[in-house]
């Protein structure tokens, strides 16, 4: 009788220790020491187990703050063990785009808007790759007053595993990772807008198209870049490299925003020059892309505001349906420039003026610097 009480008061210590530091885990075909569902109650072990790979899955997440704290960010992470070692990582975020600026501002910019992201579609504001994904939480999340015709601050629910920009990865992994990061990303958001007291659910997304891997990858056409008409690569930037372009899937050249962001990566497959083009027509998002240069970029003029810094050229104007945000970025050789050419710039107004005409933004012509074209 003595041993087992003192076998029972052992239990409990480490049931104990296991809730009080906020780890969850369970194994195939195991029952689970604790509650079995992750991150603030919104992942269930099926949707968690299918981001890894690994049949042990335990989580460490902190607390999930309040609505109507502006600097709101907290975090989940999940991790993958095989043979008790750590294999993988997923992380789950709730933050505030309002408060990123800079360098932050365009980090997100880069990882959750490129051209691996698919648009969730059906009503959801948000995108997923094998490695990102994102949702809006909706303006019922907010619990502060605002005035007439304010917008409230974006916020989001993420998740992250591995480099958002895998090279080499097969079309196998990148199905499996695209469906699995694309259903926990909103089974995360439902979570979340239930803690919070939100209005509505998302359903499940269905089946999305996945960005094309490898020899999938279209060439490039110089003289209609991204399939747009009228933007192309400046003679002296052509050369007998083999260059592959890759757009956001589900969107075509010429046709409406319905999903609000395109992006464009045309890149040489061996090589790191890579230059991205991005059109984003979600006013939020655009007001974020707006702060991803400080004070000290180089501006440009024309009938929007822009400005330049590096390989990286931002320019927005003030549409119908709101602020839209344009990109041309470059990543250069070696952190070096083309005999002091930039790229980005020589590709940026036509650019534009092609996307602002798409968006339904009119006329927009863009001012910059002297650069050759030919």
């Amino acid at each position: 009788m003595s041993r087992s009480r003192g076998a029972i008061a052992l239990v409990g210590t480490l049931v104990g220790a296991l809730l009080g530091s906020g780890v969850m885990a369970w194994r195939s075909g195991e029952l689970p020491f604790v509650a079995r569902d992750m991150c603030w109650g919104s992942l269930s072990p099926d949707v968690a187990h299918a981001l890894f790979s690994d049949t042990d899955v335990r989580s460490r997440e902190l607390p999930l703050r309040r609505a109507t704290e502006d600097h709101m960010h907290t975090e989940c992470s999940m991790q993958g063990f095989g043979a008790d070692e750590l294999e993988s990582e997923v992380t789950a975020s709730v933050r505030t785009l309002g408060e990123l600026r800079g360098a932050q501002a365009w980090s997100w910019t880069e990882q959750y808007l490129s051209s691996r992201m698919t648009p969730l579609g059906d009503g959801i504001t948000g995108m997923a790759s094998s490695t990102r994904a994102w949702v809006a939480l909706p303006a019922s999340c907010e619990e502060l007053p605002y005035e007439p015709g304010e917008k409230p601050p974006l916020r989001v629910v993420t998740l992250a595993s591995r480099e958002a920009d895998p090279e080499g990865e097969n079309v196998v992994d990148a199905r499996r990772g695209l469906d699995a990061m694309s259903r926990a990303v909103v089974r995360l958001a439902n979570g979340v807008m239930e803690q919070y007291g939100c209005e509505g659910r998302y359903d499940d997304p269905p089946k999305l198209p996945r960005a094309p891997e490898g020899n999938e990858l279209p060439d490039v056409d110089a003289e209609r870049l991204c399939g747009i008409h009228g933007v192309r690569l400046p003679g002296w930037a052509r050369g007998p490299e083999a260059k592959s372009v890759r757009t956001t899937p589900g969107t075509k050249p010429g046709a409406p925003p319905a999903d609000e962001v395109r992006a464009c990566d045309i890149r040489q497959p061996f090589g790191p020059n890579r230059l991205r083009l991005m059109t984003v027509a979600n006013p939020e998002l655009a007001g974020l892309v707006s702060r991803v240069l400080g004070n000290r970029a180089e501006r440009l003029g024309g009938d929007g505001q822009g400005a330049f810094a590096g390989g990286l050229s931002v320019y927005t104007a003030d549409c119908q349906s709101g602020r839209v945000a344009f990109v041309a970025h470059e990543r250069e050789r070696d952190g070096g420039s083309h005999d002091d050419k930039s790229l980005a710039l020589a590709v940026l107004p036509s650019y534009v003026k092609a996307e602002a005409k798409r968006v339904g933004c009119g006329e927009v012509n863009v001012k910059v610097p002297d650069i050759p074209t030919t």
